[in-house]
């Protein structure tokens, strides 16, 4: 995990979203837009392992120090995302020093479902902020994990649906 000076607390785990709020446009995206949730996101556990299962969302929540913050660049590398192949996806957005901030992904499509190694990246005027991995594996490997967020909607960057940003 990479932390820069800037991040006053990072805290790294599984999510579970309310219902779907604003989009906006975020055209280095598979879908070509984010997800802007209504309400805070609520994380359900903490960790860097996430189980391969639809409705499955993982991130970080952080808050940013830096006097001058205005504006994020996040990206998000993963394994290759059928049909297209795809392994980054990138978008920018505001932000408000001193207040808590959250980038996730979630499953919401089998071609999602891609096991190894995902990375979280955010930036600040080009200088590091974060970086931060998560393992995604077979959701019978983490038994403990697979029942968090039945019965909700979580909110996700993904090809055909809802991306995020909370």
């Amino acid at each position: 995990m990479i932390l820069s000076k800037q991040i006053g607390e990072l805290t790294a785990g599984l999510f579970c979203a309310p219902p779907e709020g604003d989009r906006r446009p975020a055209p280095d995206t598979i879908s070509g837009w984010i997800h802007v949730p209504e309400a805070p996101i609520q994380m359900v556990a903490e960790g860097q392992r996430a189980p391969a299962l639809l409705g499955m969302g993982f991130g970080v929540r952080f808050t940013v120090t830096a006097p001058e913050a205005e504006r994020i660049d996040y990206v998000i590398t993963h394994p290759p995302i059928p049909p297209s192949g795809v392994t980054s996806q990138s978008w920018s957005d505001a932000v408000t020093t001193g207040f808590s901030e959250t980038m996730f992904f979630q499953f919401d499509y089998a071609d999602e479902l891609q096991l190894g190694d995902w990375t979280l990246n955010a930036s600040l005027d080009g200088e590091p902020l974060f970086e931060v991995g998560f393992v995604v594996e077979p959701a019978q490997a983490l038994p403990a994990l697979v029942d968090l967020c039945r019965g909700g909607s979580l909110l996700s960057l993904n090809p055909e649906s809802r991306a995020a940003r909370g």
